[in-house]
Order: structure tokens, then C-alpha cells, then sequence
């Protein structure tokens, strides 16, 4: 799907001096809304509809939630970050983006893709801090990440949250 959207864009930069030296940091992050499957409802449909087993390419029904999920990085002068890049790892994370505009057969497409891959806010988080240690090794241990997922369930009358606040060097310690 080709589409131009928009996302929430967060950024700020810090000085702070310290016997005539100067230490800055960086703060980007991007906001970014899209859709999760719940894959429980998933296992549990296909325990009581046989029949509905699904396969890779017609995935098991579950019910939708609109997501919205954050990520923050916080780094030492010298450190990059892309916010397109932030927003890929996000999108890459939910079980599918959603878009502003679709025909009907784009429509089935988003739907079936996040019917193939089912998440809990849980699973955004780790996908998340998985892909993003994977694409900043070269960082330092101290860059300080944030990332938070809420799920509006469709079918609770309450939402998922799921979030972590962490350093690269913890998330390569495991």
C-alpha cells in the first residue's frame, strides 16, 4: 500500500556544563498508530472451531485493536537516529500499519497481514527493542531507549499497555 501518513514526531537536545565542558544529548521519537490481532483469541478459535485452523496464507480469525505505540531514544552527542527509521521499526513491530485512505482490496491486505501476524503490546515492545539493538550496534551502552504500546481492545472494555524503559547496555546484557 502506498500512502502518505502521518506520524507524531518527537525531539528535544540537552547542554549540560561541567568545568567548562559541554555534554549534549539527543532525544527522538516517533508516535505511530496501527492495528494488532490478539493471537489468544486466535489459539482459542482454532481449539474450538477445527475447521478454522487457518494456514499461511488464510490465517485463524481474531478480533482487531487499534495500536498505539511509541518509541524514544535518548543519545550522547556523536549517536543518529532516524525517525523514518523509528517509524519502520514501530511498523515492523504491530502486526500491520494502518493507513488514512484504502480501496477495498488494500482493506483486505492490512487485514490479512495482521491476521498472519498476530501480537500482544507485549510482543510490540520486544520486537522493538529486538530490531532496534540489532540496527544501532555501534551505539553506546548509555543511549536510553523507551517504548510503549496500548492496545484499544475491541472486544474488553479495557486497553493493553505494555512499555519499557531500558539502556542498550542492559538490553545486550539479556
Amino acid at each position: 500500500v502506498k500512502s502518505l501518513e502521518s506520524y507524531k514526531l518527537m525531539s528535544k537536545a540537552r547542554a549540560k556544563r561541567n568545568e567548562g565542558d559541554v555534554k549534549l544529548r539527543k532525544t527522538v521519537g516517533v508516535e505511530v498508530l496501527g492495528m494488532t490481532t490478539c493471537p489468544c483469541a486466535m489459539e482459542t478459535i482454532r481449539n474450538k472451531i477445527p475447521g478454522l485452523a487457518g494456514d499461511a496464507k488464510t490465517p485463524s480469525i481474531t478480533h482487531n485493536q487499534r495500536n498505539r505505540t511509541s518509541l524514544v531514544i535518548d543519545t550522547p552527542e556523536g549517536c543518529d537516529v532516524e525517525a523514518d527509521d523509528l517509524i519502520q521499526m514501530v511498523e515492523e513491530s504491530i502486526s500491520s500499519p494502518t493507513y488514512e485512505i484504502l480501496k477495498r482490496d488494500d482493506e483486505a491486505e492490512v487485514t490479512i497481514q495482521a491476521h498472519r501476524n498476530p501480537r500482544f503490546v507485549e510482543d510490540v515492545v520486544r520486537e522493538i527493542l529486538a530490531r532496534l539493538t540489532q540496527k544501532y550496534k555501534h551505539m553506546p551502552d548509555d543511549v536510553i531507549i523507551s517504548a510503549k504500546s496500548e492496545s484499544e481492545e475491541s472486544i474488553h472494555k479495557h486497553n493493553a499497555f505494555a512499555e519499557r524503559t531500558t539502556t542498550l547496555g542492559e538490553l545486550r546484557k539479556g
